[in-house]
This record gives C-alpha cells, structure tokens and sequence, in this order.
C-alpha cells in the first residue's frame, strides 16, 4: 500500500499521499468496463487464407471485446467463413479496419444506414395510417420518425430498408393467419 501511495504521489508531483480507512480489491469485474470514448460497432467479418486470428483476436481485446467472445467469433468466422460482432470501443473504425485487414480479417459495418422514413412511405403511396398499420408501426411513432422528433432504431431502421426493397414480403411475413407457425425457441 506505501508502494502505491509513492507511485501516486510521484505522479501528481506531491511529497506524499495519505491513504485513511479500509482499501478492498475486487479483482476483474467482467461486468464493469472502463470508461471510454469509443462507440459500439457492428461488424461482420471475413477471413482471407492464411489469416493471423490469434492477433485478430488482440485487436478485438484491444477495443473491450472479452478473450472469450473473441475467440469465439473469430471461430465461427473460419467455421463459417463469416460472422457478425458488436466491438464495444471504437475510436477509429478506419484504423480498427486496417488492423484486422492485416491480420487477414476483412471487416465490414454490419448496421442499416439512416433512410427517409416519409420516402419509404410516399413510395409505397399509403397514408400513414395505412402504413402503419399494414406494417405493424406505432402510428404515433411513424409520425415522430417523419418529423423529426425522434428517429428508428437499428431494428426499425432493418424494417424500413427491408419495406423499401421488398415490401411484398414484409406483409407477407406479417399476415398470421397463412397458418405457417411461428420458429420455437
């Protein structure tokens, strides 16, 4: 504890640190992460031959991804030739991409980007009742969306692109009563 008390004081460039009442070491809390000023991104990854994983994997851990979370991506991706991940810490996502391409390991943003929600509809030329409801949307949320006042999330934002490119199929996939069950779990 003099030891630490030394180094800190070293440190701020004082004479000494006192250290009053009980100090408690907790050792690795997996739950708690540091603070940091990167931002979560998804990924999806692909390898080409001859690929470095166990550095691919030190680049991941490098940006807060858990060894074991690592490991288990970068598996999957040689098991199935690709997979997607969430990188906790990204300051640089050019230079992350840059690391994990000279490990071997081609990385992609694996995210919808932003889309007008009032084009998708106008598109389909359906009111916003109409949309809403033959979409399964929150028609006070679709007019938020349209406003301005607040914006879809990445699971509307999947939905809207998904209605813009084949809108067919997500009414398909909503009509419950084609007596198709849905997956079990």
């Amino acid at each position: 504890m003099r030891k630490l008390g030394r180094v800190i004081a070293e440190k701020l460039n004082v004479d000494y640190i006192e250290i009053h009442g009980a100090v408690r070491t907790t050792g690795a809390n997996p739950g708690r992460r540091p603070v940091s000023s990167g931002s979560p991104v998804r990924l999806s990854l692909s390898f080409l031959h001859g690929a470095n994983t166990p550095e691919a994997a030190r680049i991941l851990v490098k940006r807060q991804l858990p060894l074991r979370t690592a490991h288990a991506i970068l598996t999957e991706m040689v098991d199935h030739g690709k997979a997607f991940v969430t990188v906790p810490c990204v300051d640089d996502l050019l230079a992350l991409k840059n690391e994990l391409s000279s490990a071997g390991v081609i990385a992609k943003v694996h995210a919808p980007r932003p889309i007008s929600v009032r084009e998708v509809r106008d598109r389909t030329k359906l009111s916003q009742e109409a949309f809403s409801v033959r979409y399964g949307l929150d028609l006070a949320t679709l007019r938020n969306w349209e406003q301005g006042r607040s914006k879809p999330d990445a699971a509307a934002n999947t939905l809207l692109w998904t209605i813009a490119r084949n809108p067919e199929a997500v009414e398909e996939s909503l009509d419950m009563e084609d007596g198709v069950a849905a997956p079990s779990p």
